[in-house]
């Protein structure tokens, strides 16, 4: 399976035009063959920062879904207009460092995603500062290889938490997936990145051209 790993930041002035654009293309993405989920998270960590993780069946997948002509028009609506700012990742979601691709980003600082779901109810949001959720994470001491990371809240669902953990390294993340004490309900996914753009750094971006008349 494929992860689509899509942080944004839309502009306040644009927050209504941003979450009308994600509504309208929501039956477009559901439709496309090998679509599989698509949650949308808000970050505890940096304001106004939301993170859409979607999963699909395939590399193809995900080709099909990035070459429809709205979805093209509207990342270049928000390109142009709405966002402050985004971190686009698209990786293979594995099981082992046995499965490692030869083809991961050259441009990233990190070559592998670690994301860990929690479900809790919203008292535990209530009641526990960033500081003692990364406890809950595996997240309560320092980690070789460990870039930056993130916790997310479910925007629609709250109490559906995610961390995302950037590393360097497959091996850095194995090491830590291995000795982390997780709850018994927690789910752990690794994804190889193998591309890795942003607002300002588009190396890795696929291009786009639209049929010819």
């Amino acid at each position: 399976m494929f992860s689509v790993i899509f942080e944004v930041q839309p502009k306040a002035e644009q927050w209504k035009d941003y979450l009308e654009n994600a509504k309208l293309l929501r039956p477009e993405l559901t439709a496309v063959e090998g679509f599989i989920s698509n949650v949308r998270y808000r970050s505890l960590t940096r304001a106004s920062w939301i993170l859409s993780l979607s999963t699909w069946r395939d590399e193809k997948s995900v080709v099909r879904w990035r070459t429809q002509v709205n979805h093209h028009e509207v990342q270049t609506k928000g390109r142009n207009e709405l966002l402050n700012d985004y971190h686009l990742r698209v990786g293979q979601i594995v099981s082992s460092i046995t499965e490692q691709r030869s083809d991961l980003t050259e441009v990233g600082e990190g070559t592998t995603v670690t994301l860990i779901e929690i479900n809790k109810s919203t008292d535990w949001l209530v009641n526990h500062t960033v500081d003692e959720m990364k406890q809950d994470f595996g997240l309560s001491l320092e980690h070789e290889g460990l870039i930056s990371w993130d916790i997310f809240d479910a925007v629609l669902e709250s109490g559906q938490f995610i961390s995302l953990l950037n590393w360097r390294h497959a091996a850095d993340a194995e090491a830590f997936e291995k000795h982390v004490k997780l709850d018994d309900t927690a789910r752990i996914h690794r994804v190889n990145i193998i591309r890795d753009y942003g607002m300002h750094d588009r190396r890795e971006a696929p291009q786009y051209f639209p049929d010819a008349p």
